[in-house]
């Protein structure tokens, strides 16, 4: 990747709040494929579930990679499969998960669990060599 130090940091402001809660930013591109299987509450918990079991890794294990992959997938195709989805849902009389399908991409962001993005965020830019691995963070 090839940035300005400006857009760099933007990058890494971006990518670290994403992945401080990846599972229910994912969500976006899967909870509308998995309500047409599954009754949505129990989508619903699945995703507070992995956030709260995401929130013991999230600062162990960072990944630009994964991180620069997943922000792609769900801004390409997250509106789509929502639209897609409720669609279906429509059609076939579940107008309540119709809408919640729908709505999802701008709803994910309120299940999450509070994290320490600036933290998230030093440990991507070691990853990625921007600032040396011995760098802490100032407090």
């Amino acid at each position: 990747m090839e940035f300005t130090d400006q857009e760099l940091r933007r990058w890494l402001w971006l990518r670290s709040i994403e992945w401080a809660n990846w599972p229910a930013f994912l969500s976006q591109l899967v909870f509308p494929i998995l309500v047409l299987f599954f009754w949505w509450p129990y989508v619903l918990a699945g995703v507070v579930i992995s956030d709260l079991l995401w929130a013991l890794v999230r600062y162990r294990f960072v990944s630009p990679k994964l991180s620069n992959i997943g922000c792609l997938a769900v801004f390409y195709l997250a509106r789509p499969v929502a639209i897609g989805s409720s669609i279906y849902l429509f059609v076939a009389g579940g107008y309540v998960v119709a809408i919640l399908a729908l709505l999802w991409p701008f709803l994910a962001g309120i299940v999450c669990v509070r994290g320490q993005v600036g933290r998230i965020e030093l440990a991507l830019a070691k990853r990625m060599g921007y600032v040396d691995a011995d760098v802490e963070l100032g407090v």
